[in-house]
């Protein structure tokens, strides 16, 4: 009996001091391979993809990411965050490590669609309604009244004072279901200052409204309005004022 009692003490000797190694060559390993990353991964190359209105320069510049940097401590959304915030053109970003030396930045551009007037110069803004740019001219770029930039910054979003910050939803929606709807391109003027509808101007002759809220949402209206324009009944010599209700059919009014 104490013959057997002896040699499970011995088993559990055993057994502690295996899982006491196991633990040991574990952190021993980590230890090495967080050592190996340090010495021998780090940034040599640094390439970008996907741009046009910014350079190559610019975007490295911006990034912050210089040679010798650690690969692996490289802290990518705030990276990418930056890239957004300074340089408001880029609205997408995608960082990654290639081993053993190289940063790969690759990012997607937008592009101004509509301005806005204020203090006697102009916002561009984005289909997201993000504050591309100021600038002294409207640069060709269909206009947006009836709201007020509340302390405009390029690289921010789009903001109103309490009483027209509804208005910002509205606009936003809109130019998601025009660009979303392969509208944008023929986009004239649009007009926020009514607070039951919304106006717009398409390809010079067709003066739209639509209420900002509707059951079916402004996309399917839009959508319906895209394919009737489409449709080789409407006139196109003719200009036409659009009213697009909550029922079954557009109403095509010529002017």
């Amino acid at each position: 009996m104490a013959d057997k009692r002896r040699r499970k003490r011995k088993q559990r000797r055993r057994g502690r001091h295996s899982r006491l190694y196991l633990v040991l060559s574990t952190v021993l390993i980590l230890a090495a391979v967080a050592l190996a990353c340090a010495v021998f991964f780090r940034v040599g190359d640094i390439t970008v993809q996907g741009n046009s209105r910014y350079t190559d320069q610019e975007i490295i510049d911006v990034s912050g990411v210089k040679d010798g940097e650690n690969l692996f401590l490289l802290r990518t959304s705030s990276i990418a965050g930056e890239l957004r915030r300074r340089l408001p053109y880029i609205q997408d970003v995608s960082i990654r490590r290639l081993l053993p030396d190289t940063v790969a930045i690759k990012v997607t551009e937008g592009r101004a669609v509509a301005a806005i007037a204020q203090d006697g110069q102009w916002w561009f803004i984005g289909e997201d309604c993000k504050l591309l740019e100021r600038s002294a001219a409207r640069g060709g770029l269909p206009t947006v009244k009836g709201i007020e930039a509340l302390v405009p910054a390029e690289g921010t979003y789009l903001a109103a004072g309490e009483d027209q910050s509804h208005k910002v939803g509205w606009l936003k929606e809109l130019l998601a279901a025009l660009g979303e709807n392969g509208l944008l391109d023929k986009l004239g003027p649009v007009d926020l200052s009514e607070d039951y509808r919304i106006t717009f101007v398409y390809d010079t002759r067709f003066t739209v409204h639509i209420p900002p809220v509707t059951e079916a949402g402004m996309n399917y209206w839009l959508r319906r309005f895209a394919a009737a324009v489409a449709d080789p009944r409407v006139d196109a010599n003719q200009s036409y004022t659009v009213e697009i209700m909550d029922e079954e059919s557009l109403r095509f009014i010529p002017d």
